[in-house]
């Protein structure tokens, strides 16, 4: 059973974590993806972009909401006899698919094959599509990395780096591409695959409940960010060099 303490903790680093998603520097920010290809060359910069992009009412209620489930699971979550729910014949073979579906090393070649293919194939729609989910994946992983080192929560199996679940937090970084992209029945699917993937790490014991919650809300929030259009609506505010110093640069 986990701790107060520790669920207070996770939740309020959860908020922390990603706490430019809650500066107020506009309601909604305006992305300069559009004036850059979609190359290896320029991806540190649009991932630069990303960041910037994160600040936005929407992602805090995101963020709020998540931290909020996860600490009220927190309270009384028990892994052991959601794993026993989960361990029964069809439910453990759904849930053991979404331990592959949530794996990394599945979702890092599959994304950088679909960027890599619209190259190929001269598809802008398929290399959009590769380049925003790799972005995506590449700074869900880094966030949800720092914060397992920052906890090392045990798992229920009694392993390391519990909080959040990376699985989740990867399998729903795609699904909310894919879901802010598309929406309809590809986001729907997507978003089931999600679940799955938080499914079958509960299944294994490989993480509490709020450790998924937390996985995926992280990864929903950057996966809707990394996928959202390449202009919003909205003004936006940087600061720009003009030869003497620095001036305040806004979209409209």
């Amino acid at each position: 059973m986990s701790s107060p303490r520790f669920c207070t903790t996770a939740a309020i680093t959860l908020v922390l974590a990603m706490t430019p998603v809650l500066l107020p520097i506009s309601t909604c920010v305006a992305s300069e993806r559009g004036q850059e290809p979609n190359s290896v060359t320029h991806f540190p910069s649009a991932l630069w972009q990303d960041v910037k992009a994160l600040p936005t009412t929407e992602n805090a209620w995101w963020l709020i909401g998540g931290a909020a489930a996860s600490f009220a699971v927190g309270e009384f979550e028990d892994p052991e006899g959601v794993a026993r729910f989960l361990n029964q014949p069809v439910i453990d073979e759904v849930a053991d698919s979404g331990n592959i579906w949530g794996d990394v090393r599945l979702q890092a070649p599959l994304v950088l094959a679909v960027w890599g293919l619209g190259g190929l194939k001269g598809s802008e729609e398929m290399t959009d599509l590769g380049f925003d989910l790799s972005r995506s994946l590449l700074l869900t992983y880094g966030v949800v990395s720092a914060m397992k080192v920052t906890f090392n929560r045990t798992r229920p199996n009694g392993e390391n780096y519990s909080f959040p679940s990376g699985h989740t937090a990867t399998a729903f970084s795609t699904a909310g591409v894919v879901s802010r992209r598309y929406g309809g029945w590809a986001g729907g699917v997507v978003i089931g695959l999600g679940v799955v993937a938080g499914l079958g790490r509960l299944e294994d014991r490989k993480h509490y409940a709020s450790d998924v919650i937390a996985g995926a809300t992280i990864g929903w929030i950057i996966g809707r960010n990394a996928g959202r259009p390449v202009h919003t609506a909205g003004v936006s505010w940087h600061l720009v060099p003009n030869g003497q110093g620095l001036a305040v640069a806004g979209r409209f």
